[in-house]
């Protein structure tokens, strides 16, 4: 384990994994390969850190077999899964280099997918950069430049911008989140803050958390174009959990990050009867997950109330203004709403090359 606060000059590529044979045989390949690509374009080492959560497949024999440069890292045999944001810390713990770009192990990278992101590590300012992402299966555009606001007494995090021609637009770019699945982090920032919140396991919104954290510090959060990924979306959540224990968790931690970063009287009123609300509807309706997740939450109301002490202690900037710089990338030239309409779509190629950009049209997928 690397010391905190020694990171040497390069970039480790950090892939949780549980049980993920089947995946890293299909994407490990592309990891590995950007690595490399990322060492011959920045004159810098790489690595790549396989963060295994107590699988119980061949994961470890196959790496040694087929990858033997790859590094392991495990939680410990018999110990069972802990989920993904301790499973990520300790991969970035693990970690040798000063950038450490955490990925799913259902995510193809091509070539040119990390030097665009470490060269917004210039600025000190830079907590962490996402990288745009495409669904493997469609290639359709689903996650880039993240908007927020505060609706109907929640957080909404789901829209989204884009760049159509970034080579012609002046960056850089913000965003309210990079998320947890393709974003590249400066280590010790990130282990200075305590790295994704582990109470957030199994998973959900531990990355939105962590970002409004690093947001609130006064460090700054970016989206880039020219950085891209395919994810293949559901491949690691879906087989180990149901829809409605998924719901629930996911329930769970949307609450826990509005109770910790809500920061007004007006702002928890809203939230407290729009949440009420939502409860009312959802016994309607027999979706009981909510209730449970309201009562998950309550339960960890003490350590709640610790983390926010501490957090507005040495915070620096509001959630509205935060909210407000984020939704002024909109007015800037070369900004695209990303919606049915505008959606761009690039295949991924296996060749390490995508193919060139379509546009859907009145969302229909272009033709590839």
């Amino acid at each position: 384990m690397i010391p905190e606060g020694t990171s040497q000059p390069g970039l480790s590529i950090v892939i949780p994994s549980w049980n993920g044979r089947a995946l890293l045989e299909k994407f490990l390949p592309t990891a590995v390969g950007a690595a490399a690509a990322f060492e011959a374009a920045c004159r810098q080492p790489s690595e790549v850190v396989i963060a295994d959560d107590a699988s119980e497949d061949d994961t470890r024999a196959w790496l040694a077999a087929q990858f033997p440069d790859v590094r392991f890292e495990s939680s410990g045999e018999g110990a069972g899964p802990i989920g993904f944001a301790p499973t990520a810390n300790r991969g970035v713990r693990a970690a040798r280099y000063a950038l450490v770009y955490v990925v799913n192990n259902d995510v193809a990278l091509e070539p040119t997918t990390l030097p665009p992101l470490a060269a917004h590590f210039v600025s000190p300012r830079v907590f962490a950069v996402a990288s745009q992402v495409y669904d493997y299966d469609t290639g359709v555009l689903s996650g880039a430049g993240q908007l927020g606001e505060f609706r109907c007494g929640f957080l909404g995090i789901h829209r989204r911008y884009f760049v159509p021609s970034p080579s012609e637009a002046v960056g850089p770019w913000l965003t309210l989140f990079a998320t947890g699945g393709s974003s590249l982090f400066d280590r010790e920032k990130f282990l200075a803050l305590g790295g994704f919140d582990e109470s957030f396991a199994p998973f959900g919104w531990e990355d939105v958390e962590l970002s409004l954290r690093a947001w609130k510090q006064g460090f700054e959060l970016r989206y880039e174009p020219r950085s891209s990924v395919w994810h293949q979306f559901s491949s690691t959540i879906a087989p180990r959990f149901s829809r409605r224990e998924a719901r629930e968790i996911y329930e769970r931690n949307r609450l826990l990050a509005h109770w910790l970063h809500l920061e007004t009287p007006a702002q928890a009123a809203t939230h407290a009867a729009f949440l009420l609300a939502k409860c009312l509807a959802a016994a309607c309706i027999g979706r009981v997950e909510i209730w449970s997740a309201v009562a998950q939450a309550v339960k960890r109301r003490d350590d709640l109330r610790a983390k926010r002490r501490e957090l507005r202690a040495t915070q620096q900037r509001a959630l509205s203004e935060l909210l407000d710089q984020i939704a002024e990338e909109l007015t800037r030239p070369g900004v695209k709403l990303l919606d049915r309409s505008s959606t761009p779509v690039r295949a991924y190629s296996r060749s390490g090359r995508s193919r060139a950009d379509g546009f859907a049209q009145h969302g229909e997928r272009a033709g590839l």
